[in-house]
């Protein structure tokens, strides 16, 4: 097996010979109206009886049961089961007939509230059962959740009415309404003092849970999403609008409200916030900052700055008991011990998801995000156990997106789309399933030459590491997984006539690296190092491979494997490339 580099910092660039490769733009299609009425095609149906779950995702989980719920903003809530030794599979579809805008257990009642915006109401499932028992009318459209364990009281904000609905626990009935004065954009719950802060567009309120009424109006931050509560320290940090003032950060004390602006050494449109009380410490990063802020929750002053592998943040999270900051970014979740800071593991979660959802449960040492790809339309609840030393990822739940892009095996007349955790086989014939492969994913490449299809594999204890995973093709059956390295990084694999070889990415610890596998042995035969992340491969016409990999194409000879150019050509990232097919 031969290893060698490029990349940014490779003196590969631009070696030996061009390529005709042409970069352009894509052109929206002119609708043409037709006369006649086209037949319609045969619908191949999936033996799902669950069905898909369609995003934005609301997760909801607590000590009183093991399950995990995702609830889902076009309608119905999915139970996972999430047991210790659990399959982290889908158990049960609990149908709401309406869409949901926020969801919360409370595990006193061991119930499942669920705010349907469209029906003004709040549902309520039993979590014994996982049935609807009741909803209670609220307001014209609810959202906001929050519940008070001192008061036993359950807190519902409608963003239209401007109100704030109090529910009593116990019976399930509305016990007052409070006016916010503007519409509500964020809520927290503070046990100390049992207390309830509303974010609104006009300001920060703060609600006493015992008399249910205003006790302070906070009105130098406004439209302030992401509320940080440190307890220990009696502070309420609210970010700055996201577009107005995203780079200040407002310390409210939760004893007399009063207020102490601060300022960010970095900015970004998506202010982000959380928070570590056992070492006082509160961090910030955004959407367009490199890293992460430190700041001292003592004095108020910044401490540190932490640079991190990927610019977009898109969510962070803290967990105070196990020193563990979490960070969610381009298409990574990235752990941090914090005390050193050093990264104690990193995980891909797929594509980016316009509207990342990222919770802990530590008191079962996982963390669990629930994304949405809108370039695929796959759909997964991802579930990290961090007790130990290592990382690992105890499940995956597909939610949605089965539509993927297809296989076809010309030899046998199939063909195959990614579900339920695995591939579908279709007859071509039938037009129905007559096989679920497992063990595989969606995204897969058929060797002619071999009759063989490689796709993304995880394996391992926990899933932790990742290869490609080899299917015969005559009998759609798993035969073997090719060890790669750690699942960091998705594959993205692509076959190539020339030499019988799949090329694809990996990563191992922190090395990016492209691989080719021979499909004749089903073993690596060539490694080469990169700086930047891989994006995709193709095959040419002319005998030559493309790679893209962040921002550069890179043109392999298969013949050789060896680099002929690697270029860096657009910072703003490519979209779209075609080839002249002459050379």
């Amino acid at each position: 097996m031969n290893r060698s580099s490029f990349g940014r910092n490779s003196t590969s660039h631009n070696r030996a010979a061009k390529a005709g490769v042409f970069l352009c733009a894509l052109a929206l299609g002119v609708s043409v109206s037709l006369a006649w009425t086209p037949s319609v095609p045969d619908t191949i149906l999936l033996p799902d009886s669950l069905g898909p779950l369609r995003p934005g995702y609301h997760l909801a989980f607590g000590s009183s049961t093991d399950n995990i719920y995702v609830a889902s903003e076009s309608s119905d809530v999915m139970v996972v089961d999430g047991n210790q030794w659990g399959t982290f599979q889908r158990i049960k579809r609990i149908y709401t007939n309406a869409g949901i805008g926020g969801a919360l257990l409370v595990a006193e009642h061991n119930k499942l509230y669920c705010t349907y915006p469209s029906r003004g109401r709040i549902g309520i499932i039993d979590c014994v059962t996982n049935d609807t028992v009741g909803s209670i009318p609220v307001s014209t459209r609810p959202k906001l959740l929050c519940y008070s364990s001192v008061s036993d009281k359950l807190y519902c904000c409608d963003s239209v009415n401007r109100r704030l609905w109090v529910i009593d626990c116990a019976s399930d009935t509305v016990r007052k309404v409070i006016s916010t004065a503007s519409s509500p954009v964020d809520m927290v719950y503070d046990p100390t003092t049992n207390r309830a802060y509303v974010a609104t567009l006009g300001a920060v309120l703060a609600i006493s849970c015992v008399t249910d009424s205003v006790v302070a109006s906070i009105d130098r931050a406004k439209s302030s999403r992401g509320l940080c509560l440190n307890k220990r320290r009696q502070k309420l940090y609210v970010p700055g609008s996201r577009y107005a003032d995203p780079e200040t950060i407002y310390v409210v004390s939760t004893q007399t409200y009063a207020v102490t602006p601060m300022t960010t050494a970095t900015r970004g449109i998506i202010p982000l916030l959380a928070c570590n009380e056992a070492t006082d410490r509160l961090y910030y990063s955004a959407y367009g900052c490199e890293g992460v802020e430190v700041y001292d929750c003592v004095g108020d002053t910044y401490v540190d700055y932490e640079r991190t592998p990927w610019y977009e943040a898109e969510a962070i999270a803290c967990d105070t008991l196990h020193n563990r900051l979490f960070r969610l970014s381009e298409n990574h979740l990235s752990i941090y011990d914090c005390v050193t800071f050093d990264a104690v593991a990193r995980h891909s979660v797929g594509m980016s998801d316009p509207y990342p959802v990222l919770e802990l449960d530590p008191a079962r040492y996982r963390v669990m995000s629930a994304n949405w790809s809108p370039v695929g339309g796959a759909g997964k609840l991802r579930v990290f156990d961090y007790k130990h030393d290592t990382t690992y990822r105890r499940g995956i739940t597909p939610l949605c997106g089965w539509t993927g892009k297809m296989c076809r095996n010309p030899a046998t007349g199939r063909l195959y789309c990614g579900w339920g955790g695995g591939a579908a086989v279709v007859d071509e014939q039938t037009n129905r399933v007559v096989k679920h492969a497992y063990g595989v994913s969606g995204n897969m490449v058929h060797s002619r030459a071999s009759d063989k299809f490689y796709s993304s594999s995880s394996y391992g204890l926990f899933g932790e590491k990742s290869g490609l995973g080899v299917v015969d093709g005559p009998t759609d059956s798993l035969i073997k997984i090719v060890g790669l390295g750690d699942d960091r990084w998705q594959l993205f694999p692509s076959w190539c006539p020339i030499g019988n070889k799949v090329y694809c990415f990996a990563s191992r610890g922190a090395r990016l690296f492209m691989a080719a596998v021979s499909c004749s042995t089903d073993s690596v035969v060539w490694e080469r190092d990169m700086y930047d992340l891989g994006r995709w491969f193709r095959y040419l016409d002319n005998g030559l491979m493309l790679c893209n990999h962040s921002d550069s194409l890179a043109l392999i000879d298969p013949r050789t494997d060896s680099v002929l150019v690697d270029s860096s050509l657009a910072a703003g990232g490519i979209y779209a490339v075609t080839h002249t097919r002459d050379g």
